[in-house]
């Protein structure tokens, strides 16, 4: 699973915290090793990261914030499991759940600084 870098990185907008600024740069190099176009990079980001996490997306608004966002990051463990069973399925089959299909729009709003930020550092490096 070469994607999980990319995986790891998007998931801290989903977190209380999130990243630092000088953090971006250096996941940016791993991912600019394995891809050297943002076009797949970015793919990977709104077509599987955001996709999966449509459904927690969803759930954020009625929990305001609350029980269901890890503070620091996502267990690197939990993240694997979760990337597995995202790839386990042909992508259409995800979005036959309502919950993630209203919940994508929330998904891509939610990574949105993570990814200008990390693209932002892809293209200095």
């Amino acid at each position: 699973m070469g994607h999980f870098i990319i995986w790891d990185v998007i998931s801290y907008a989903w977190t209380e915290i999130g990243l630092e600024a000088d953090d971006y740069p250096n996941y940016a190099r791993k991912i600019k090793e394995q891809y050297p176009d943002w076009d797949s990079v970015n793919k990977i980001i709104i077509r599987d990261v955001c996709g999966s996490f449509a459904v927690d997306s969803f759930l954020i608004i009625p929990c305001m914030f609350w029980m269901i966002m890890p503070d620091w990051g996502y267990n690197e463990e939990y993240l694997r499991k979760r990337m597995e069973k995202w790839y386990a399925k042909p992508v259409w089959k995800h979005y036959l759940n309502p919950i993630r299909i209203l919940g994508y729009p929330i998904a891509r709003s939610l990574s949105s600084d993570v990814r200008k930020q990390l693209k932002k550092a892809y293209d200095t490096i």
